[in-house]
């Protein structure tokens, strides 16, 4: 399949231990022709502790991890803030611009919030020429929580919550009090993904690491393929 030859912005959102991270390594595996930069967000949090590498996040690379007083005081005509949770996250804008000019895609991995707000200021701008992608990956189809509701008769919150805090706790990288907070907050994540022009439903999340090993199980393959036709487009 032929790449579109527009430049293009791909913003990739989804609740925590959703697949994000393995989605993106596979990316690299089994598309390396697919040349793509990465922006590296600004956290008000502390590195996580992998446990499939058995190392912590570096800063710089996974992230710019800087104290939060530092990210409340920054320069809003230069960098996109938002809420994530109870942290805070932003991205520079500069750093958009740059690997713009030198990457046919560039990707973003975001919450939803700091996401809205990155595409509403790419809207916004009447300088830069390239496609906005949005795809936001979801632990559940809406038909199978739907499905979920009436065999269980729990609301749907109670549902994704339970899914999600037991991937975070096979993914086994946060803190018990962190592992809630994400887990209560995926429903919440989970609406917001009407705003994505692209929705995929991956039950192979992070704690899914067979899955996500190569060769790749049949789920996560399907997730990649998807993926790489939404880069590709």
């Amino acid at each position: 399949m032929a790449y579109n030859s527009k430049k293009k912005l791909v913003v990739l959102s989804g609740p925590s231990c959703v697949g994000k991270g393995p989605l993106k390594q596979a990316v690299r595996r089994y598309h390396p022709e697919i040349k793509l930069a990465e922006l590296v967000l600004c956290t008000s949090r502390k590195p996580r502790f992998k446990a499939e590498t058995r190392t912590y996040e570096v800063h710089g690379i996974d992230f710019y991890f800087l104290p939060r007083s530092m990210l409340d005081q920054l320069d809003k005509n230069k960098f996109i803030v938002a809420n994530v949770r109870t942290d805070v996250q932003a991205v520079d804008i500069s750093q958009v611009r740059e690997l713009l000019e030198g990457y046919d895609i560039v990707l973003a991995e975001v919450f939803h919030t700091l996401g809205r707000a990155l595409m509403d200021w790419i809207k916004s701008q009447s300088d830069l020429d390239f496609e906005i992608k949005s795809v936001f990956l979801l632990p559940l189809s809406h038909e199978e929580i739907e499905e979920a509701v009436k065999t269980s008769n729990k609301p749907s919150e109670e549902i994704v919550y339970e899914v999600m805090k037991a991937k975070l706790e096979r993914r086994a990288e946060d803190p018990p009090h962190k592992i809630e907070e994400r887990a209560r907050s995926a429903y919440k994540e989970i609406l917001a993904s009407s705003f994505y022009t692209r929705v995929i439903v991956n039950h192979a999340g992070e704690d899914d690491r067979k899955e996500w090993s190569d060769p790749l199980g049949i789920e996560a393959e399907r997730v990649l393929n998807e993926f790489v036709k939404v880069l590709r487009s």
